[in-house]
């Protein structure tokens, strides 16, 4: 009893209203058979949770291995591409302002000769952000490749905005234009092009633009300014170093928490005050489609609710959007495994849809 107790006290402190269902949901996560405790018994997780109009919070583990620091609600990480949604909703402002169209074409936004003549008049700007440009990914091809020859633990700290534009005045052929291939690049063309149009880094421009309207107060591009960061390990517990994106930072370069996670979640299920409803509905729609692929500007659309995984070296993030039945989570992992957020995400989905469709 006096267990039950202590693990109540630890986890749910301070959360009070919470319905005892949904703390067991929490609980059996972390604890129960097959869970986070049995499964990965060294990871540290930060959870956010909005459901029922409430907002929760859940944390296991520590920031670091082997230290006495338990992760908070506050607790900073890598969120990796879940970059790509903001990124994407930033086009998506430009969108809902008549300032930039659907079906524009990337040309008018680069010099004369900036793009060769086999490419011009093909790829959309949404294209950039719905993985089918064509365009190298800078993920798994030879650009790639030179990147971790020059530094295999920091490959995108060499891409610089001549480094894009190099990339794309080289570019006469694109590969499965129209077909999905994820791609980094095409994300950090979109940044430097959003910037640009607006006189102004992506950096101020995604402040002016979501997080300071929306008080993400904890998320930004620069090296958090508090002790309160997550460890950062690979799958295997081996430490890692911080990623260094530079201008590959449309893509990739994020760091947030649970808190601000949940704040940008309210947004895209509609229940937050920040009148971006347009932009976020543009955003939600379906750009590309295929058997195995349906994608918005930066989300996966799956059957029922959006979702975007991020991964830097060290970290992995997992947001879960439900606009019928205003769910929305978040798990950030101080390790980078995509089965450990994936997994926390669907148990606490699942269990809460079951609750949702009983109380019914």
């Amino acid at each position: 009893m006096r267990k039950i107790i202590i693990i109540t006290y630890l986890f749910f402190a301070g959360q009070v209203g919470i319905g005892q269902k949904t703390q067991l949901i929490a609980d059996s996560l972390f604890f129960g058979l097959n869970g986070i405790k049995e499964k990965y018994p060294t990871v540290g997780l930060s959870v956010g949770i909005f459901y029922n109009n409430k907002t929760l919070f859940y944390q296991f583990g520590d920031k670091y291995k082997g230290f006495n620091s338990p992760i908070d609600k506050y607790t900073i990480f890598e969120i990796g591409s879940v970059t790509k949604t903001l990124t994407g909703l930033l086009l998506s402002i430009e969108i809902a302002n008549s300032q930039i169209g659907k079906s524009d074409y990337i040309d008018s936004y680069f010099k004369l000769n900036a793009l060769s003549n086999n490419i011009l008049g093909k790829i959309k700007i949404t294209d950039l952000a719905s993985h089918q440009s064509g365009l190298p990914n800078l993920s798994n091809d030879n650009y790639f490749k030179k990147l971790l020859q020059k530094d295999a633990t920091n490959p995108f700290r060499f891409v610089d905005t001549n480094y894009l534009l190099h990339v794309l005045s080289q570019t006469d052929t694109l590969v499965n234009f129209k077909k999905y291939q994820y791609n980094n690049y095409a994300f950090s063309l979109l940044g430097y092009i959003l910037s640009r149009k607006n006189h102004c880094t992506y950096n101020y421009l995604l402040q002016k633009s979501i997080l300071l309207p929306l008080s993400m107060t904890h998320t930004s591009l620069n090296k958090a300014r508090t002790k309160n960061i997550a460890g950062l390990y690979d799958e295997d517990g081996k430490p890692q170093n911080n990623i260094i994106l530079n201008d590959v930072n449309p893509a990739g370069g994020l760091l947030s928490n649970a808190v601000d996670m949940i704040k940008y979640l309210k947004l895209q299920l509609g229940c937050s005050k920040v009148n971006l409803q347009k932009a976020v509905q543009i955003s939600q729609e379906t750009y590309y489609s295929d058997d195995k692929h349906t994608v918005g500007l930066g989300w996966d659309i799956r059957n029922g609710y959006l979702q975007k995984d991020g991964d830097s070296f060290g970290n992995s993030c997992l947001l879960l959007c439900d606009r019928k039945n205003q769910i929305g989570i978040v798990v950030l992992s101080n390790h980078q495994n995509a089965d450990i957020v994936n997994y926390a995400v669907d148990y606490i989905y699942k269990k809460l849809l079951n609750k949702k469709k009983n109380s019914n």
